[in-house]
C-alpha cells in the first residue's frame, strides 16, 4: 500500500510564521538604511500588519529586530550605546507601518463582525417576532371559540325560538330570517378563521366579491346606500380585498347602529397606486356623543397603518365621514418589509455604537503606541544628551596644554559614542552642545583630544560634519 505523506497544516503555519518574522525583522534592521529601504520597509511591514496572521508575525519580527540590533551594536560596532541611538528609528520605521496595518486590518474585521452580528440579529428578532405573533394567533383562535362563538350560538338559539313564535307577523319572520342567515354566515366564517388561526394558513379573505355581497346584504336589511366609483372586483384585489370589505363593513356597521335609516354614502377614487375610500351618513337622532370611533374604527385603523393604509373618522355637525386610504399590494409588502427592519434599529443602532467605540479605540491605542514611541526615542536621546552635556563656559575654560587630570574634572561623566562610519581621532572624545533634541545646536558636539597627558586640541564640530 503506498504510504502518503500529509502535510501537517498547523506546522506548515507555524514555519510561514517563523519565517515571515526573520525575514521582517531582518530587513527592518539594516543600519542606516536608504530611502529605497525604507519604502521596502514600510511596505512590508503594512503588509503583514494587513495578514491574518499579523499580529503573531508582526511581534516576531520585532522581536528579531531588538536581538539582531543588540548582537550587532555588541559584537560588531563595540559598543551597546549603538542600540540606543539605531534600535529606536528602527522600531519606529518598522513598528509603526506594521501597527498602521493591523489597526486598518481590525477596522476592517470588526465593521464586518458588526454586520454579521447586525445580520443574525435582525433573523433572531424576526424569529421572535414569529413566535410572539403565533402565540397570540393560538390565544386569539381560542378566545374567539370559547367565548365569541358559545355567544353566537346562543343568538342563534333565541332567534330560532322566535322565528317560531306564532305570535310573530309575517314580516317579523322575513327579518328574522335573514337575521338568522346572517348569523348563519358569520359562524361559519368564524369558524373558518379559527381553524386557520389554529393552524397558522393565512386566514382566507373576504375578497373583493365580498364587496357586493356585503352591500346586498346590507341593502336587504333596510340600508340605504350610495355606491360611486368603486373599481370592478379584480382591481379591488390590488389592494386588499379583504381590506375594502373590512372598511365599508365597519363603516356600516357604525351607521346601522348610531343613525339606523339614514342614508349611506360610499364614494371611491383609484388613483393608481392608491385607493381612496370616504363613507358619508347623516348623524341620527341620537345623543351627541353617541357616534364616536369606537374599538373597531381603533383596531381597524392599526390594520391598515401597519399595511401602509390610512384611516380617519371625523364628525361635522351633520354628518359622520370616514376615510380610508388603501395602497397596493406591492406598496403593502415594502412597507411590512420596512417595519420589519425597524423592529431591530434600536438593537442595531446600540450595537454599531459599541463596534464605532471598539474601532475608534484601536484607533486611539495605535496612535497611542506610536506618540509612546516618539516620546521614548525623544527622552533616551535626551538622557543620553544630557549625560554628555558639556557646558559652553566649561568648554571654553579648557585650553590647549591643560593637564589631562585636570581637564577630566571639568569633563561629563560620560561621552557621545562614535556614530556609524565616523572616523574619530585616538584619544578624542565627543560631548553634546545641548541636550534639548529642538535646539539648533542639536547634534552639535565639543571635541577634546589629548597627547601625553595633555590636551592636544579643542573643537566645536556641527552634526553634519562629524
Amino acid at each position: 500500500m503506498e504510504r502518503m505523506t500529509l502535510i501537517d497544516r498547523p506546522s506548515a503555519r507555524r514555519s510561514v510564521d517563523a519565517l515571515t518574522a526573520i525575514g521582517f525583522g531582518v530587513l527592518a534592521s539594516a543600519p542606516e538604511p536608504g530611502l529605497f529601504m525604507a519604502l521596502l520597509t514600510g511596505i512590508a511591514a503594512i503588509a503583514i500588519g494587513l495578514w491574518s496572521r499579523g499580529p503573531r508575525a508582526g511581534l516576531g519580527g520585532l522581536a528579531v529586530l531588538v536581538v539582531v540590533s543588540m548582537a550587532r551594536a555588541t559584537w560588531l560596532d563595540g559598543h551597546w550605546l549603538y542600540v540606543a541611538e539605531e534600535l529606536p528609528p528602527a522600531l519606529m520605521r518598522a513598528g509603526v507601518p506594521w501597527l498602521i496595518g493591523l489597526a486598518v486590518r481590525q477596522y476592517i474585521v470588526l465593521g464586518r463582525r458588526a454586520d454579521r452580528e447586525r445580520e443574525l440579529r435582525q433573523v433572531q428578532r424576526l424569529a421572535e417576532l414569529k413566535e410572539r405573533a403565533t402565540a397570540d394567533r393560538l390565544a386569539l383562535a381560542q378566545s374567539l371559540h370559547d367565548d365569541l362563538g358559545h355567544s353566537l350560538s346562543l343568538v342563534a338559539l333565541n332567534l330560532g325560538r322566535l322565528e317560531i313564535d306564532p305570535a310573530l307577523p309575517e314580516s317579523a319572520r322575513t327579518s328574522l330570517l335573514h337575521a338568522r342567515n346572517d348569523l348563519a354566515h358569520a359562524v361559519e366564517r368564524l369558524g373558518d378563521s379559527v381553524s386557520d388561526l389554529r393552524s397558522g394558513a393565512p386566514v382566507l379573505p373576504m375578497g373583493a366579491a365580498s364587496v357586493d355581497a356585503l352591500l346586498a346584504r346590507a341593502r336587504a336589511a333596510g340600508a340605504r346606500i350610495t355606491v360611486q366609483g368603486l373599481p370592478e372586483p379584480r382591481r379591488l384585489q390590488d389592494f386588499g380585498g379583504e381590506q375594502v370589505t373590512r372598511v365599508l363593513q365597519e363603516a356600516i356597521t357604525n351607521a346601522s347602529r348610531h343613525a339606523p335609516g339614514t342614508p349611506i354614502d360610499i364614494t371611491a377614487a383609484d388613483v393608481g397606486a392608491e385607493l381612496r375610500l370616504k363613507i358619508e351618513n347623516a348623524l341620527g337622532e341620537t345623543p351627541a356623543d353617541a357616534h364616536t370611533a369606537g374599538t373597531g374604527l381603533s383596531t381597524l385603523e392599526s390594520e391598515l397603518r401597519a399595511h401602509g393604509g390610512e384611516l380617519a373618522a371625523e364628525k361635522t355637525d351633520s354628518a359622520f365621514v370616514l376615510s380610508a386610504v388603501l395602497p397596493t399590494r406591492r406598496q403593502e409588502q415594502s412597507t411590512h418589509d420596512d417595519r420589519a427592519v425597524e423592529a431591530t434599529r434600536d438593537v442595531d443602532e446600540s450595537s454599531t455604537g459599541r463596534t464605532k467605540l471598539r474601532q475608534r479605540l484601536i484607533l486611539a491605542s495605535t496612535a497611542a503606541i506610536v506618540v509612546v514611541g516618539l516620546a521614548a526615542v525623544e527622552a533616551l536621546t535626551v538622557v543620553q544628551n544630557h549625560r554628555a552635556l558639556l557646558s559652553a563656559g566649561a568648554f571654553s575654560s579648557i585650553s590647549v596644554g591643560d593637564a589631562r587630570a585636570e581637564t577630566e574634572r571639568i569633563l561629563p561623566g560620560h561621552e557621545l559614542p562614535a556614530r556609524r562610519g565616523e572616523n574619530r581621532p585616538d584619544d578624542c572624545h565627543d560631548y553634546a552642545v545641548t541636550a534639548n533634541t529642538f535646539d539648533d545646536a542639536a547634534g552639535d558636539v565639543y571635541r577634546i583630544c589629548f597627547a601625553q597627558d595633555e590636551v592636544s586640541s579643542t573643537e566645536y564640530i556641527a552634526g553634519g560634519q562629524r
